[in-house]
């Protein structure tokens, strides 16, 4: 008797734990023809202009879910910030042509117009650079000991929804740069910072709604393509 109560409540947890969380895998669109895609636990959302191309990139959403209950999803992405440092590159130098002052270049991918970089000292000063092929560095005080900096589009950003609503960062802030001895060239790279950067979602949370083959998602409906 013991045995078979042992069973039927081991039954009941795997039954409890496993309802409602179907595999998802699978394309889904909506009526305008945007189409989210998931496979597995990862789930990406595309967003099509054939005529009029609005974004870089199609692919604004790339994140991943758990379930929170047999009829919500919870999306996350990474972090724009982890994004940011996984290849960022800050190198320090000695500059023999350089006695007066402090030179920070910038290496940028970014190209679709100027982007609004301000770096701040130690001494609670900022300067500003109008970020550009063109124009890549700006000068601190050679007294200066520390530094961060932050980069934003500089321009109006374009929405993600016919409301207004804007999904993605408004700028990235850096960590806090301790200038070493002797330092006069500080050269940074930020890979990351490239056409597509401030047009991507950032995902934190999002409960997203699971029905049958139907996913709704910020509003919209999602329908499985079979």
């Amino acid at each position: 008797m013991r045995k078979i109560i042992e069973i039927s409540l081991l039954f009941s947890l795997v039954h409890f734990f496993s309802f409602g969380q179907k595999d998802l895998s699978g394309n889904y669109f909506n009526k305008s023809g945007t189409k989210i895609v998931i496979k597995g636990n990862e789930l990406n959302y595309i967003e099509l202009h054939v005529y009029t191309p609005v974004w870089y990139n199609d692919t604004l959403a790339k994140c991943t879910f758990k379930w929170i209950d047999d009829n919500f999803i919870e999306l996350n992405s990474i972090q724009p910030y982890i994004i940011v440092q996984q290849g960022l590159k800050v190198v320090q130098s000695f500059d023999l042509t350089n006695k007066d002052s402090i030179v920070i270049s910038f290496l940028i991918p970014f190209q679709r117009n100027n982007l609004d970089i301000s770096v701040f000292t130690n001494a609670l000063k900022s300067f500003d650079l109008n970020y550009s092929k063109d124009n890549r560095e700006l000068m601190l005080p050679n007294d200066t000991k520390s530094m961060t900096f932050t980069i934003s589009p500089g321009i109006y950003l374009t929405p993600h929804s016919p409301d207004g609503l804007y999904y993605g960062v408004l700028y990235y802030s850096s960590a806090e740069y301790v200038i070493e001895k002797n330092v006069n060239h500080i050269s940074i790279e930020v890979p990351a910072v490239d056409d597509t950067f401030f047009e991507k979602y950032y995902v934190k949370g999002d409960y997203t709604k699971v029905s049958k083959d139907t996913i709704i998602w910020k509003g919209e409906v999602f329908v499985k393509k079979k």
